[in-house]
Order: structure tokens, then C-alpha cells, then sequence
């Protein structure tokens, strides 16, 4: 049998010449070497041996400080010669065998037979101790059942018991810590561990008393995670040897003490598992033979636990019974008390007819005798008495008609095969009301119950009375009544008829107010007016339009107050409710005849006075500028005078309505009297140049209309106005100020030769007239041809001219060459540029025809750029297709540039525009491009051909890397999408130079030539 060897020796040689004897391979024995005590130690604690053989003295101790470690492990000492007395010695203190070390090492010899006697003699002490403990346990066991079950027949308290096997389980265990409990099963969630008992091993009193208050009330482990749930869960015994580390160990509750080591034991009993043993910190340890040993003594665990139980469910049986005969106790007198305090009189009658229950009111109000009652009569017995005694009249006329003939069955002992009445009245000889109810129980019998109703029967009385009353006051009244209830909805209309406001009942009920149909109100108001509500706060006069089945409008006047019934809680709103339809329409007329013109509704001298006072203090808020125009007829006195008055109020009207018709519903037209009207504009821009540009167009808007012809009677009258004008942006000027300034400016129009428009300002007068100047020069230059045409070329990479770009110049007879951006401005803003632009178009489809005649110019192309008004025209598309068939231009070399801008208006009407040209052969350039918003979404809708690089990028691009990037992201954008690009405003050989190099190819510039005529080309 191997053997492990342990030598505790500090000489080498003679520990050499030991292993050499004792490592024989016959014998398969192991023998490890340590030269010291604390050496030996360590190796005890890390490798269990079987022998230890140790001299007498090492180098740090002796071979008694050996011992002290062994723990049962057989020793041997080794001591030199002359030492045996040493040697009997450390016997006596439990060295097994002692070796004398002889010089020549003879003794080595029977040492081999020497150690396996001792091994021999240690095995057999061992068994015979661990068959005496084994002894000693089971006969302990014995006895803690024993104990146990003597300590539960004494009728003690089932913790006694659990205690005293606690005390027992850890004796056996030698645990220091323990606890026994009964397991809890809830259907719903995990099963829990309660305490019965637990070892009181507290550090300290305040963490004692924490635990015993906590055992009162059943300590509960029902942590999932736990050692104990883990248990719970599996119904298996769990031992755990290691607790420090095992997490399961870590949940347990404050107080407790830390676990090393740990045993917890299922309890079965029935097939459930009823209770559990933990048992902890023995310094043994655990092991799993312990479990079947403890067995007999767990079972008889479970059956105190299952007497426990059955103790437990006994107890609370009685607690029940008891409970519940108090209640019937209880319940018996309350019904008896309640029978005779209720202000009913209530019989109960058994199947049989027999009374059997009855309060005494019920004697009080039918006046019956108790001793009557005593023998328990039948009912019919009561009615028969009261029938005699004359109860009922003589004809049972007391009686409600609808019971008469059962009473009277009743009276006749037939009552039985009558149905019989839920309830009905009857009046007593004393002039009292009775009402009888009568409810018919599952037995048979019936439950009847007669209360005074005299005075209720009054009050109705009293009601009925108030509100026929009522009813009368509010129909004849030209108000009505309405109720709501605590969700504002409606409840109750009384008084007018309903139709009268357009409500229905089917659609007025349920709904609150602002839920009507045909309702309007404003919704500042409405949101007013439920904030009022919301608050419970009394309103008055709130005014409601509705409109009437008839499809009229009518006004209403509301007001209302809250109520609340008896508990003081919100109850609802009532109040009246009133036509004012005539009211509003008076004060609307009152309102009109002092505030508007009679003749033709337009604000008075009044109303005008307040609103350009209104507007002065808007314009000096918010920076902008306001105009006054002041406006009077052109020798309308003549009219009067020739035509009559009626004529020139007719006129008048018309007028009116002209003016009405050419400004924003923001500003305000008034008549001053007479043929005197005034123009209050707001809004203006704030510089004082420009506003005066937007009110000279009003201005001009409004004298045009008023040039139309005017039908009168079937006549045709001609009138011109003469227009004054002054601009305000602060209040340092009174308005009164203002109306003598546009006066004196109309006068000034007047004094001009009429029909004209004149500034107070002399320097805006002098502009607006420059402007106007201009604007008839644009005009009458268009009917004489004075525009012509310049076109720059476009090259290509090798200089090559491609094509030219159209571009409008104007030679004026006194002025010479007018810049286009003089002109152009001006025509865009009056509409001229639609006349201009054709002309320009038909001019560059004449030039592009002549040069498809000549072969060096043969294929050459024309741009023309298109403004924005000129495309959005709806006849666009056709004037184009005839200025190329009139002048037999080819379509497929001329362009159309079009800005970024310009197709963002419509976006699909302009690419409907351009498919429809495309088609025919019409090209299309996007110019300027990079300096608009255009979406890239778009970009790749529109049919284009080319895009022409805008020269602000150009400019720059060899000196602003910002310009550079653009630029060659142009390129490339429009080479991904397969158009052609053009730089613009290239000037210089090395611009030219980086964009050929980044792959544009198409130039046009001063480099390559100005704009000129076309021959210079």
C-alpha cells in the first residue's frame, strides 16, 4: 500500500541515507523532506501525509513544537544514543514510536517494519474512536427525538419544541449557529422560510432585541438568490463547505453572523416539503453522510411541524367560530335595532301567509293592537281587521284603483291567486298617506313596507304648483331659462321656443355651449369665456352669434351663474339667455352713421382721423414708413352741374369702390366729403427713397383705374384724379399736419395739369418724377425701336467661338447709351419688361437666322436671359415658338438662361415650360449658378443643358481657395450630370488656365472679347 512519508530532518546526509531506506520501489512509499518546524508546517497544511518521522532537534524548534500540528497523525521521533529515556518521554505526550540512531545506521533496517506497525496501531485507534462517536451520536439523536417528543406531548408551546431540537441538531453538528423553520407555499410567487427558532448568538444587546422583535412576527427568508431560496427551490439538501465565497451566502440579513461553513436540510412530510434546518459554522465541517444520519431526527421535525399545523388550523378554526357567532350576535341586534328605529312600518309574512316579523312602527301607523299580533295571525287576519274597523271605506275608495280589487281579494281570503302590486298609496281615516311596497322573497314569503308619504305627497304638490307657475313666467317672458349640469352640458331650456334660436332638442341635450352647431364666436372669447367657467365665477352678457333654421344671424345675450348642491360640491351653471338681434343691429347702425361715409360706406373724417392716428404710431414703432394720399376729382363740379347730383353720386360710388379694389384690405380708403377721398397706406420700406417708389405705385395703380371709363345709365363718363402725397415714419408731425401736407401736395398735382400725382417732398418729387421720366422713355423706346442688341462670345478650350450671349442695350435720342441697369429695374417693376423682353427675343432670333446663313457662322448659338415675369407669363411657350417661325431661326442652337430663383417659384409648372420647349429643340442654360438657393433635388428634374458658372467665382479663383473649390465643384456637378458648363467673366490667361485644367471648357469674358455689336464679332 503506498505510504506518504513526512522527514523532518536538518542533517542532509543522514536524510539522504533515510530516503534511500525508506524509498524502496517494492514498496511504492513517498517520502518528503523538510528541514525546519515552520517547513513542516506549511506542508501539513497543504498535503495530508500518513507518518511523520522527525529527530529530535532542527534548526528552528524541537520535535515537540512538531507535534502540537499533527492533528492525529501518527509520529515517530528519531534520538540518538544514550537518549531513551528522551524517547519514553515524547512518547507519554503522544509520539507513536521512537528509533535510536545507531553509528553505522543498523537501524534503518527495521525501520521500513517499524513505521507499518505504527501506521498499523494509529488505523485501529482511529476506528475504535470513530465507532465510539458513532455510538455516542446515535445514542444523542435517540435521545433529542426523545426529548422532543416528550417536550410537545408536555402541551408546551410548539417554539419549545423547536428550540430544544435546534439545541440538539447542533450538538450533534457541533455547529455554532442554527435555525428551524416551517416553509410557507404561495401559489404566486416562490415559497419563503418562517423561523421558528434560531440561535441567540447576538454581538450585542440592540442587535438581539433587532432579531427577537423580528421572530415575533416571523422572521421570513424569501430572498430567491440565497443559500435557504436555493434550497427552496430545489427541495434538496445543500452543503456548502466554502461559505465565505459562495454568493448565495452573501443575502443573508443584518446581524446575523458571517458563514463559513453551511448544511441546510429539507423537511419533508405528506410529499411537501414543510420545513427546513440550517445549520452552520462547525468546525468540522459538513459532510454528506450527515444528512442520512440526522434523518430519523428531521422526520420527527415534520411531524411537528405537521402538528403545528394542524394545532394552528384548529386554533384558527375556533377564532372563526367564534368571530362569526359574535357577528351573528352582533348583526341579530343591529337588525332588531334598525327594525325599530327606521321611520317604516315592515312586516315579513312566511310562505304560509303567517306574520312572522314586524317593527313598531308598524303597529304605530296601522293602529293595531300588539296583543293582536301576539299569535302570530295571518295577514289576510290584519286586513279583515282593518276591513271591519273601516280602514279601507266602505268601498275600498281609500284604497289607490290600481290595488283595490286585491285588497278587496285580500279582505276575502283569495288574495293568493291575485298578482300582487310592487306598490300603491292609501289614505288612513286620519287624513294620512301610506305607501305600501311590497317585495316578494324566494321562499314564497313577502316583505311589506308602509311609510308616511303625506308630507312628500305635498311637497310634489307644492313643485307641481311652482313649476306650472314657472313655466307660464317663462313662456310668456321674451327671455329663457337654461340649466347645465357639472360638465357644462346642457340640461334644461325653458321659456322662448327653441326653434326661435335655431337649437333642436335632439341636438341641444349632452352638448356643451361651445359644442352647438351654427355657433360662432370668437376664440379669444371662447377661451375667456371657459376660463370664466373653469373658475365657477358668475358672467353676464356674453354674446353669442347663431344662425336660425331660416339661415339668418342672430345675437344672443348669455349670462349665468354656478350652483351647488347640499354638500357644497360644483353642481352645474344656470341663467337666462336673450335675443339683443335688434339691439346690435341699432348700434351697428349708430356705429355706421358716425363712423362711415352714407354714400359709399367708406370711413369718415372721423374714422380716419383715429386710423391714421393708429397708423403714425405703428410706423414710428416699427421703423417703417407709412403714406397719406390725398385724392380729389378732376373737375367733377362740372358733372354736378351739367348731369346732376345723382350722376356724381353715382360716380362717387364707383369710384369707391375703384379705390377700394387697388390697395390691401390693411389700408384704409376714406371720403372726406365732396369729391375728396384720402389713402392711409402701412407698411412702406423703411428706407425713404424706396418707400416712396412703393407709394408712387399705388398711387399711379389707383389713377389708372380711375382713367377707365365710367357706365352710368347707359352713359359713358370720363374722370381724372389728381393725387397728393406725403410720407410719415415718426408722431412729430400731427396728423391734422399730414392732411394739409398731402392737401398742399394735390393741389401742387392740380396745378401740374391734373391727372398727375405730385410728392410734398421736392427731393422725392424730383426722383418720383426722373422715374416717371424714365418710365416713358422705356415706353416710348420700346415703340420706336430705340433698343438694340451686343452680344459676347463663347469659346471653346481652343479659342474657338461657339456661340454669343444676347445682351440688351439702349440708345437713347438725348441721353446715348443708357446702362441696363438703369432701365431694366424699372421695366421689371412696371411690367415694360414683358414688351422689351419679346422684342429683345424676336431681335436674337433674327441675328441667330442671319448667322445660320453664313457657313463660318453657320452653328453658332444665342443666349437670351429671360427675367422672371417674362416666364411666368402663361403664353411664354407660344411667343417663343413664333419669334423662331417668324424669323426661321433653328430652335436646337438657341439658348434660354434662366436664374435659380426664377424656377424655384413653380417648380413644376417651370420644368412643364421647358420639356414643352425642349421638345422643339430649344436649349436651356442655368445662369449665375451657385449664387441662388436651388435644391439639388430639383437641379437633376429640370431639363437643362449647360451651366454657366457665375463670374463672382471667377474672379477670385486663383487667389480665394473658397472660389477655387466652388468653381471646380460646379464642374464636376454638372459634368456628373451630363451638361455642359461655361465659365462667365473670365478675364485673365491664368483663370482661364485653372478652369481648362479642372475640366471646364467653355469660356466667356473680357479675355475673349466684349460685348459689341454683332458684325464686330
Amino acid at each position: 500500500m503506498p505510504i506518504t512519508v513526512l522527514l523532518i530532518d536538518n542533517d542532509r546526509e543522514h536524510a539522504q541515507a533515510l530516503v534511500s531506506a525508506l524509498a524502496d520501489p517494492w514498496l511504492g512509499w513517498r517520502v518528503d523532506v523538510t528541514s525546519s518546524v515552520q517547513a513542516a508546517r506549511e506542508r501539513l497544511r497543504q498535503q495530508a501525509v500518513d507518518i511523520v518521522v522527525c529527530t529530535q532537534q532542527v534548526d528552528d524548534g524541537g520535535a515537540f513544537d512538531v507535534l502540537e500540528t499533527l492533528h492525529g497523525v501518527p509520529a515517530l521521533i528519531l534520538v540518538r544514543p544514550g537518549q531513551e529515556g528522551h524517547a519514553a518521554h515524547a512518547m507519554r505526550h503522544g509520539f507513536a514510536d521512537f528509533a535510536v540512531q545507531d553509528p553505522g545506521m543498523n537501524y534503518l533496517l527495521a525501520l521500513p517494519a517499524q513505521i507499518e506497525a505504527v501506521l498499523e496501531r494509529s488505523t485501529s485507534a482511529r476506528a475504535r474512536r470513530s465507532a465510539e462517536a458513532m455510538l455516542n451520536r446515535q445514542h444523542r439523536l435517540l435521545q433529542a427525538i426523545s426529548r422532543a417528543q416528550a417536550v410537545f406531548i408536555a402541551s408546551a408551546r410548539p417554539q419549545a419544541a423547536f428550540d430544544a431540537l435546534l439545541e440538539e441538531l447542533m450538538e450533534l453538528t457541533r455547529s455554532s449557529f442554527g435555525m428551524v423553520g416551517h416553509v410557507q407555499h404561495h401559489p404566486d410567487r416562490a415559497p419563503a422560510l418562517h423561523v421558528h427558532a434560531m440561535t441567540d448568538i447576538r454581538w450585542d444587546e440592540a442587535a438581539r432585541m433587532q432579531t427577537v422583535r423580528r421572530s415575533q412576527d416571523a422572521l421570513v427568508f424569501d430572498e430567491p438568490d440565497s443559500l435557504i431560496g436555493t434550497v427552496l427551490a430545489s427541495e434538496q439538501p445543500l452543503i456548502a463547505d466554502n461559505a465565505a465565497t459562495d454568493p448565495r451566502c452573501q443575502n443573508a440579513p443584518p446581524g446575523l453572523p458571517a458563514l463559513r461553513t453551511c448544511l441546510c436540510l429539507p423537511i419533508h412530510a405528506a410529499q411537501d416539503m414543510v420545513a427546513m434546518v440550517l445549520l452552520a459554522n462547525s468546525h468540522h465541517g459538513y459532510a454528506a453522510e450527515d444528512v442520512p444520519f440526522m434523518q430519523p431526527l428531521l422526520n420527527t421535525v415534520g411531524q411537528l411541524e405537521m402538528a403545528r399545523r394542524a394545532q394552528e388550523d384548529r386554533r384558527q378554526l375556533d377564532a372563526e367560530l367564534l368571530r362569526t357567532s359574535a357577528l351573528l350576535r352582533e348583526k341579530s341586534n343591529a337588525l332588531h335595532a334598525t327594525l325599530a328605529s327606521v321611520s317604516q312600518g315592515i312586516v315579513k309574512v312566511d310562505a304560509d301567509g303567517k306574520i312572522r316579523v314586524y317593527n313598531q312602527r308598524y303597529l304605530e301607523l296601522l293602529e293595531l293592537p300588539e296583543a293582536f299580533l301576539a299569535n302570530q295571525p295571518s295577514h289576510e287576519d290584519i286586513v279583515r281587521f282593518q276591513t271591519e274597523r273601516g280602514d279601507f271605506g266602505m268601498g275600498f275608495e281609500l284604497i289607490e284603483a290600481t290595488a283595490r280589487a286585491y285588497v278587496q281579494a285580500e279582505y276575502a281570503a283569495q288574495g293568493r291567486g291575485h298578482s300582487v302590486p310592487d306598490s300603491y298609496v292609501r289614505r288612513t281615516q286620519g287624513g294620512r298617506y301610506l305607501e305600501v311596497r311590497t317585495c316578494t322573497m324566494p321562499d314564497g314569503g313577502r316583505v311589506r313596507t308602509f311609510t308616511d308619504v303625506t308630507d312628500y305627497l305635498g311637497t310634489v304638490e307644492a313643485l307641481r304648483q311652482s313649476e306650472a307657475r314657472w313655466r307660464s313666467l317663462t313662456h310668456l317672458s321674451s327671455d329663457w331659462y337654461w340649466e347645465q349640469d357639472a360638465q357644462l352640458r346642457f340640461v334644461r331650456l325653458d321659456g322662448r321656443s327653441s326653434d326661435a334660436v335655431g337649437i333642436q332638442d335632439n341636438s341641444f341635450y349632452g352638448r356643451t355651449r361651445w359644442e352647438l352647431d351654427n355657433t360662432f364666436v370668437n376664440d379669444t372669447l371662447w377661451v375667456e369665456h371657459r376660463a370664466q367657467l373653469q373658475a365657477r365665477e358668475v358672467f353676464h352678457d356674453f354674446e353669442i352669434q347663431r344662425q336660425t333654421p331660416s339661415g339668418e344671424m342672430m345675437c344672443v345675450s348669455v349670462s349665468g351663474e354656478p350652483f351647488y348642491d347640499e354638500q357644497g360640491q360644483f353642481a352645474g351653471y344656470r341663467g337666462i339667455a336673450r335675443d339683443i338681434t335688434e339691439r346690435k343691429r341699432a348700434e351697428a347702425e349708430i356705429q355706421r352713421l358716425a363712423f362711415y361715409d352714407e354714400l359709399t360706406g367708406l370711413p369718415n373724417r372721423r374714422l380716419l382721423t383715429d386710423r391714421l392716428e393708429r397708423a403714425v404710431a405703428t410706423s414710428a414703432r416699427d421703423g417703417k414708413h407709412g403714406a397719406l394720399l390725398f385724392l380729389d376729382l378732376d373737375n367733377f363740379k362740372g358733372i354736378n352741374d351739367t348731369l346732376g347730383h345723382e350722376w356724381g353720386d353715382q360716380l362717387l360710388v364707383q369710384v369707391a369702390q375703384r379705390i377700394t379694389a387697388s390697395v390691401r384690405a390693411s389700408d384704409t380708403v376714406a371720403r372726406l366729403g365732396g369729391d375728396e377721398f384720402v389713402l392711409v397706406l402701412q407698411d412702406l420700406h423703411e428706407a425713404p427713397t424706396q418707400a416712396a417708389v412703393e407709394a408712387e405705385l399705388v398711387a399711379q395703380k389707383v389713377r389708372l383705374e380711375l382713367n377707365k371709363p365710367y357706365a352710368l345709365e347707359g352713359s359713358v363718363l370720363h374722370s381724372t384724379p389728381s393725387i397728393g402725397i406725403t410720407l410719415f415714419r415718426d408722431q412729430a408731425q400731427p396728423v391734422q399736419e399730414l392732411l394739409k401736407r398731402a392737401d398742399l401736395a394735390m393741389y401742387q398735382a392740380k396745378a401740374q395739369g391734373r391727372n398727375t400725382l405730385c410728392f410734398f417732398d421736392p427731393a422725392m418729387q424730383a426722383a418720383a418724377s426722373a422715374r416717371s421720366a424714365l418710365e416713358g422713355d422705356i415706353r416710348r423706346g420700346i415703340e420706336r425701336n430705340e433698343f438694340l442688341l451686343h452680344y459676347q462670345p463663347v469659346v471653346n478650350e481652343s479659342g474657338q467661338v461657339l456661340g454669343a450671349e444676347a445682351l440688351v442695350r439702349w440708345r437713347h435720342p438725348q441721353r446715348g447709351m443708357v446702362s441696363p441697369g438703369e432701365f431694366i429695374p424699372l421695366a421689371e417693376q412696371t411690367g415694360l419688361i414683358l414688351p422689351l423682353g419679346q422684342q429683345v427675343l424676336r431681335m436674337a432670333c433674327t441675328q441667330l437666322a442671319h448667322w445660320h446663313q453664313q457657313p463660318a457662322t453657320r452653328f453658332w448659338t444665342v443666349a437670351v436671359n429671360v427675367s422672371a415675369q417674362e416666364f411666368r407669363d402663361p403664353d411664354f411657350v407660344a411667343q417663343v415658338w413664333q419669334a423662331l417661325k417668324e424669323t426661321g431661326a433653328p430652335p436646337q442652337q438657341l439658348k434660354i438662361e434662366l436664374t435659380e430663383s426664377l424656377l424655384l417659384h413653380d417648380v413644376e409648372d417651370s420644368i412643364a415650360k421647358m420639356q414643352s420647349l425642349r421638345q422643339r429643340g430649344v436649349g436651356f442654360s442655368l445662369d449665375d449658378f451657385g449664387t441662388g438657393y436651388s435644391s439639388l433635388s430639383y437641379l437633376k428634374r429640370l431639363p437643362l443643358d449647360q451651366l454657366k458658372i457665375d463670374q463672382s467665382f471667377v474672379r477670385d479663383v486663383l487667389t480665394d481657395p473658397n472660389d477655387a473649390a466652388i468653381a471646380c465643384t460646379i464642374v464636376a456637378l454638372a459634368q456628373s450630370l451630363g451638361l455642359d458648363v461655361v465659365a462667365e467673366g473670365v478675364e485673365t490667361q491664368g483663370q482661364r488656365e485653372f478652369l481648362l485644367r479642372n475640366g471646364c471648357q467653355q469660356f466667356q469674358g473680357y479675355l475673349f472679347g466684349r460685348p459689341g455689336p454683332a458684325d464686330l464679332l
